[in-house]
This record gives C-alpha cells, sequence and structure tokens, in this order.
C-alpha cells in the first residue's frame, strides 16, 4: 500500500515539475487548463505584439488597425503563478509592456462566460467587458 501511494506522490511530483518547466502539454484532469489570449488592435497602426514568459518565446507578431492576434497558454491550475507578459509597439508609440495574463489576476479568465480577450488601445490594454490597466513603462 505504502508503495502505490508512493508511486503516486512521485508520478505527480514530476508532473507538477516538468509542466513548470514547460515539458508536459496541459490535460484536463484538474492540474492544468489551456487558456486562450487574444489581442484586438484597437489602435490606427499596426502593432508589433511579442509575448514570452519565462521558459518561451511566442514571437514577433504584426497585427493590423482591427486585427486580432491570439495564442494558447497552459497554466496549471494547483499552483497560481504563470506570467506572460507582451511589449507592443506602433509608429511613433515607442515601446509599452503589459503583463497580459498574470495567473492571480486573470485566474478565471478562459472559465465559463470569462474570456482573455483584449483590447490594445494607446493608453493601454482594456480587458473586453472589463477593466482597463496603464502600460508598464
Amino acid at each position: 500500500m505504502n508503495k502505490i501511494v508512493l508511486s503516486s506522490f512521485t508520478l505527480a511530483t514530476i508532473f507538477v515539475t516538468l509542466q513548470m518547466m514547460g515539458c508536459v502539454e496541459a490535460l484536463n484532469i484538474g492540474f492544468a487548463k489551456d487558456v486562450r489570449i487574444t489581442m484586438f488592435n484597437n489602435i490606427s497602426q499596426a502593432v508589433a505584439i511579442h509575448c514570452k514568459e519565462k521558459n518561451y518565446d511566442d514571437g514577433l507578431h504584426n497585427v493590423n488597425p482591427g486585427e486580432t492576434y491570439s495564442f494558447t497558454i497552459a497554466v496549471l491550475t494547483i499552483v497560481p503563478r504563470s506570467l506572460w507578459y507582451c511589449s507592443f509597439s506602433w509608429g511613433n508609440g515607442g515601446l509599452k509592456t503589459f503583463d497580459i495574463y498574470l495567473q492571480k489576476r486573470d485566474g478565471k479568465c478562459g472559465m465559463g462566460k470569462t474570456a482573455c480577450v483584449w483590447s490594445i488601445r494607446e493608453g493601454g490594454p482594456c480587458r473586453v467587458g472589463g477593466q482597463c490597466y496603464p502600460w508598464k513603462n
């Protein structure tokens, strides 16, 4: 009996460790979930968007006015520590940054009717149907 409990604990520990290292895709078994993040360019110019997290760089994406850019991330539900941040640049707007997914703030994102959809505006990003935030810099 103790060997079975130890084996289950060991497997769970390995899964959580690999997930934190970005080596395992999210499984819908209660430990992790996939979250889709969508950004709508609400600026009158094309915006260059570059998002990343500690272990992964999503690359640079140019988004024209009125268009969207989306990506899906895997987050652990038992350890709320995921952070994805993005830089935004356009015309003479300079370089702006924002934490597009901060699990402590956005943990309900993607669950039920709560969507992770952002309107990117010159003054800062706004959650569609929710709060607006200032740029970080």
